[in-house]
């Protein structure tokens, strides 16, 4: 099969190649390469996290989302954080005695990748299930030389007073600690081959009898007297009764395009709302890169983000108004109108999110696309079963920890999530599939992305690799390529700019792009430099 699977990871990225030339789809180039990012980055994703996917099947012209998201234990409480509060960090960011919102049994929702997997292949996947995880157990059997990122993730100090170090993280359970760090008391060093067999083990059995085994079966029980040992609230209620969401697309036209991204509790409905704003300006004639184009970009995306803190939530406990507010023309055109007035506006809210992500992009030549987001969340628990391998969530961390708010815990609800795999389509076909990992700065870097190979023509390699800005809030974040100039007129307008230190700052997300031309068929894509980034064509 003809295609290309674009992600962060080398490794992955090789078994996606492996999968088209086995002759498997898109979708299951995408599942396989998940498989592997499981292995080679088990911080960022794994049988413990949860995820989103987008899916167009060419053969059956199904266009769907997969939502897969960590959800808070039927056990939890809205006030169940109130009394360990000791200060606000940041928006909706808290320290607490013991992190234990962070760090620990506590901190895990219940996960939901496997059964999104699993979800994806019932409905569209060509190969056997079984052998698309075959790759990734043979990379925990084996064991995979530990790449300069990851070491270097491993060694990362707290990225703010209050948080923990990633060292902590690895520590916190002795099922861990065995699997990460030395006796010395050090992380794996850059190099150092990491071999985990109770993984393999535990996706060899979920490969060969399917998810049951997880969810309802002995490892479930497994994993709820764990929880139950140690003051956590997942059970084996919370596993058995998870459900994959299968839910419609969001879908905008921009520009002779149709833009596609996932809806809520997901942030596609961001991306759709700036296009809805953007539509509205020449910005091939303002030029990319220029002062006006930037003020634009930065004040749309300012913009949507304060739409994001009043109205996105679950929309199983809230509502949720994307077509009044997210997909509204007229709000659209309100919001160019305070563009265009210099009106001052302010986001009153955000939300905890998280850099530890990854994602896949994948398309093949018969037009099927699947674009996956998956994470353990910021940036695992730390929690791992002993026998099992794997590294649950700390996805209770993304909550509001005050009840009565938009983002407050409530049993079985789904914190809103920044992650955007996106399809772009022309002519009727999808054209460019388009994902990062990121935390905030995914819809805006997805946004870019697409704006660059719309708007300015740019190649997929062209549209990732450009200068990006990042605006949610009190100031404008830029890269170290946007010219002095251009940061000096933009403080003329009245921003205040943050400019960072590096010309490729994956700060600013890392977008993987995996394209095909339905007029003429060719087949290309893009991984981030900003990342190690991994990319496979076959053709």
């Amino acid at each position: 099969m003809r295609g290309v699977v674009a992600c962060p990871q080398p490794e992955a990225a090789e078994v996606g190649r492996r999968t088209l030339l086995a002759g498997g789809n898109a979708v299951d180039a995408a599942i396989a390469t998940g498989f592997a990012q499981f292995a080679v980055d088990p911080q960022m994703c794994g049988i413990g996290g949860f995820g989103v996917m987008q899916v167009y099947h060419a053969p059956s012209g199904d266009h769907v989302t997969l939502e897969f998201l960590g959800r808070a234990p039927m056990k939890a409480a809205p006030d169940m954080f109130v009394d360990k509060v000791k200060r606000k960090l940041r928006f909706d960011q808290w320290e607490m005695d013991g992190r234990v919102n962070e760090i620990g049994h506590l901190s895990v929702a219940c996960p939901g990748a496997v059964l999104g997997l699993w979800e994806a292949h019932r409905r569209y996947g060509s190969l056997p299930w079984a052998e698309l995880a075959q790759p990734a157990i043979r990379l925990l059997e084996e064991g995979f030389p530990v790449p300069g990122e990851l070491a270097d993730l491993w060694r990362r100090p707290p990225t703010q007073p209050g948080a923990s170090s990633m060292l902590e993280v690895l520590s916190a359970t002795e099922a861990s600690r065995k699997i990460y760090v030395g006796g010395d008391g050090r992380t794996r060093e850059q190099g150092q081959v990491l071999r985990n067999p109770d993984y393999a083990r535990a996706l060899g059995e979920i490969a060969e009898k399917g998810p049951g085994v997880l969810y309802t079966g002995w490892m479930a029980d497994r994993i709820a007297e764990e929880f139950a040992a140690n003051g956590g609230l997942l059970s084996k209620e919370d596993l058995s009764q998870y459900r994959v969401g299968v839910d419609k697309t969001v879908k905008v036209d921009y520009r002779g395009h149709v833009v596609a991204g996932v809806p809520p509790p997901s942030s596609g409905v961001q991306v759709a709302q700036i296009l809805r704003i953007l539509e509205g300006y020449d910005l091939h004639a303002m030029g990319s890169g220029t002062a006006g184009f930037l003020n634009l970009m930065a004040l749309a995306q300012k913009a949507s983000f304060a739409d994001r803190a009043r109205h996105l939530g679950d929309p199983a406990f809230q509502e949720v108004p994307v077509d009044e507010v997210f997909l509204s023309l007229p709000r659209a055109a309100e919001w160019r109108r305070r563009i265009d007035a210099r009106e001052p506006f302010e986001v009153t809210a955000g939300g905890v999110e998280s850099q530890h992500t990854t994602t896949v992009s994948a398309i093949d030549a018969e037009g099927t696309a699947a674009a996956l987001t998956h994470t353990l969340a910021t940036p695992a628990s730390g929690v791992v079963v002993d026998g099992l391998g794997f590294m649950f969530n700390n996805a209770m961390h993304m909550f509001d920890p005050q009840p009565g708010r938009p983002f407050s815990i409530a049993p079985g609800k789904a914190r809103i999530s920044a992650m955007t795999p996106t399809i772009v389509f022309r002519d009727g076909q999808p054209w460019a599939v388009v994902g990062a990992p990121g935390a905030t700065k995914i819809p805006t870097g997805v946004l870019q992305a697409v704006v660059n190979m719309v708007d300015f023509g740019m190649s997929p390699t062209e549209a990732v690799s450009a200068p990006r800005i990042h605006c949610e809030g009190g100031q404008v974040d830029v890269e170290a390529r946007v010219y002095f100039g251009v940061k000096d007129d933009l403080e003329a307008m009245g921003h205040t700019v943050s400019k960072s230190g590096y010309s490729y700052d994956p700060f600013f997300s890392l977008v993987h792009v995996a394209a095909a031309d339905p007029a003429t068929g060719r087949l290309e894509g893009a991984a981030d430099p900003r990342g190690r980034g991994g990319l496979a064509v076959v053709d």
